[in-house]
């Protein structure tokens, strides 16, 4: 709506839960060989998924063959998941920028700031991020923590490439 183009895809993160089970997982648990994540929650069921379906998608619903992904990298990890049922999965639409971290910066429009493309990992860090962004909108200048990730690293060719995915989303 504010006519600013963005260097941003969407793509479809499933979810998935168990049956309840006792407990045995007190932590947040990834495999990143894998790509798999895991928690317990309170009413026993495991909570996990994995990667992204891996195309541009805006249905709220995933694809088998990612099912199917993230049920071989749990038993990878975990081999007592497969006598374990699954209740229900769920997919979810994310935003996210074309090297997978996020975008912090301000725009050339006047007081329009932008916090987006933060993947599948954002909510872990919704308070640094928070900080960051509230020093961004009062000093109208990037926090030293978000230095890097502002929108015009497209531009300039300086793509975010952590240790282990890669600039493009289909390497998450």
């Amino acid at each position: 709506m504010a006519g600013l183009p963005l260097p941003i895809e969407s793509h479809v993160l499933q979810a998935f839960v168990t049956e309840g089970l006792k407990p045995f997982i007190d932590t947040v648990v990834t495999f990143g060989a894998g790509h798999f994540y895991v928690s317990q929650s309170d009413k026993g069921g495991l909570v996990f998924g994995g990667d992204i379906d891996g195309y541009n998608s805006y249905a709220q619903r995933g694809n088998l063959a990612t099912v199917e992904h993230v049920a071989e990298a749990g038993v990878a990890m975990i081999p007592s998941l497969t006598r374990v049922r699954y209740l229900r999965t769920w997919g979810g639409v994310m935003d996210m920028s074309m090297d997978g971290s996020p975008i912090i910066d301000r725009t050339h429009i006047d007081n329009l700031y932008l916090n987006a493309g933060w993947c599948y990992g954002g909510f872990k860090a919704t308070p640094a991020s928070g900080y960051c962004y509230a020093h961004l909108i009062a000093r109208n200048e990037p926090h030293e923590t978000a230095r890097e990730l502002r929108l015009d690293r497209f531009q300039r060719g300086y793509q975010i490439d952590e240790k282990g995915v890669g600039a493009q989303p289909n390497l998450h």
